[in-house]
């Protein structure tokens, strides 16, 4: 895995503007006393919206209904429009759980096995007679990734079916024997969403609207399949750009992701969707227990089903290009924590863990200060100079990165990144684009000897000659 691939990966691995653009929700309270959650809860997203890096939304539940439901910023920048209840935002790889539960109720009702192999549905489909939808489901059937191809970026701007899509990985040779092991992979979810069209004789996007969107009263929810349609309330996508700045996102036809990461949704409706689960609207009790079965790999039946806090948590997020969202569930309290943003900025995929340690009253150390921090001139030049990683480094064994100043402002560049820290103390700092702790560690002269990048585990980075 390289540094770059990090971006859409980091989670698996892991176990003022503000004040002028900051709305509740319909419905939600104005003013808080002090020290009540949605006071906690503000002051965590507060400094992460004002500093560029979430424009969303965030809604917290307990037996299905908000106690914390807010949004922060822009849903439009250049019209000015504000981020509300109603804003639809893409969902990204959020869409694999709505894949996987298709999948399921199609088994659930006869028509299919997840044990079936490939070759039932596409007879020509290399090692057909291998890969079984359960590999597809679990990222463990060897297909490569198709976003890791080098025609990816330019395929991704035009409008595919499909069949088209599955052409552009179909005949790449398997990472490894199906059921082997584990390596995530969009393409796997693009074949489920064929699959999901053979067997119903409807469009994947029909078949969910049909099946759960419409019967849910999920009013706001759909499947992006045609560049030209207006979709009311839909939010614009941006990037990160520099310290605090930020872009346009790149363009993209959703038609490439397809089953894997095609939806868009509003956070009220996910919770109409975590609340069908919950009470058996949708899928069955035994059906149920399947999706959310613990795996030997980390991916279950489109979700990641593990524990946190001394507890389970059944999640899955996602990050396109303009877009992140998480949908958490937490069975066991019957807490949701939902978070939809149209910003790719990484700190808005970190916010999810902490908002629920605040809902569960667990430890959490809130990502950036409330009160901004600034880092003496002379400080920040004990930390130039250049940092090379160790082989333990496993998205980029022996990466080396110089630490410089740009603007002002304290910059890790690595060879395919520029990556621009905030300060949270004199010598820690969270990187913007991966959303890591970066943390100086002091040598014997005053200059730092070495950096630790924290993604649940610290990474060591020794200072190095230049």
């Amino acid at each position: 895995m390289t540094l770059r691939d990090f971006r859409s990966a980091r989670r698996y691995l892991l176990s003022g503007l503000l004040i002028c653009c900051f709305i509740p929700s319909a419905g939600a309270a104005g003013a808080n006393p002090p020290n009540t959650l949605q006071k906690k809860v503000d002051d965590y997203i507060r400094p992460i919206a004002a500093s560029q890096n979430f424009s969303g939304c965030a809604l917290l539940a307990r037996e299905g209904k908000p106690i914390f439901d807010r949004c922060y910023a822009m849903a439009d920048y250049e019209l000015g429009a504000k981020n509300s209840g109603s804003t639809r935002f893409h969902i990204a790889s959020v869409s694999k759980a709505f894949t996987a539960a298709a999948i399921l109720l199609l088994q659930q009702e006869g028509k299919l096995s997840t044990d079936d192999l490939l070759e039932k549905f596409i007879p020509a489909y290399p090692h057909g007679s291998e890969i079984r939808l359960h590999h597809l489901l679990t990222h463990t059937s060897g297909i490569p990734n198709v976003n890791d191809f080098p025609e990816y970026e330019a395929k991704s701007r035009e409008h595919l079916s499909l069949e088209e899509v599955i052409a552009l990985f179909k005949d790449k040779p398997l990472k490894f024997s199906p059921g082997a092991k584990y390596q995530y992979s969009n393409s796997n979810y693009n074949l489920l969403a064929y699959v999901i069209e053979k067997v119903s004789g409807q469009k994947y996007g029909e078949f969910l609207a049909a099946r759960f969107f419409k019967p849910l009263k999920m009013e706001m929810t759909g499947d992006d399949q045609d560049p030209a349609r207006i979709i009311p309330g839909r939010a614009h996508g941006y990037v990160p750009s520099g310290a605090d700045g930020i872009a346009n996102a790149p363009y993209l036809d959703w038609s490439i992701k397809t089953g894997n990461g095609s939806l868009y949704s509003t956070s009220h409706d996910l919770l109409k969707w975590d609340q069908a689960l919950a009470t058996g609207q949708v899928l069955n009790a035994a059906t149920l227990d399947k999706m959310f079965a613990r795996q030997k790999t980390p991916f279950s039946y489109g979700w990641i089903v593990h524990e946190q806090f001394g507890r389970v948590i059944q999640e899955i997020n996602g990050r396109s290009p303009g877009f992140t969202a998480t949908l958490a569930r937490y069975p066991q309290d019957k807490v949701t924590v939902i978070v939809t943003s149209n910003s790719y900025s990484a700190l808005s995929q970190t916010m999810a863990d902490d908002l629920a340690a605040i809902l569960l009253d667990k430890p959490y150390r809130p990502l950036l200060p409330v009160v901004a921090v600034q880092v003496p001139e002379r400080k920040i030049q004990d930390f130039f100079g250049t940092y090379q990683f160790g082989d333990d480094f496993v998205f980029n064994p022996g990466l080396k990165v110089i630490i410089h100043q740009e603007n002002r402002h304290l910059v890790m560049h690595s060879s395919d990144s520029e990556i621009y820290l905030i300060p949270t103390s004199e010598n820690t700092f969270i990187d913007r684009l991966y959303g890591g702790r970066v943390t100086f560690v002091a040598g014997p002269e005053g200059k730092s000897s070495a950096l630790k990048w924290n993604f649940g585990k610290d990474y060591v980075a020794t200072r190095i000659a230049p």
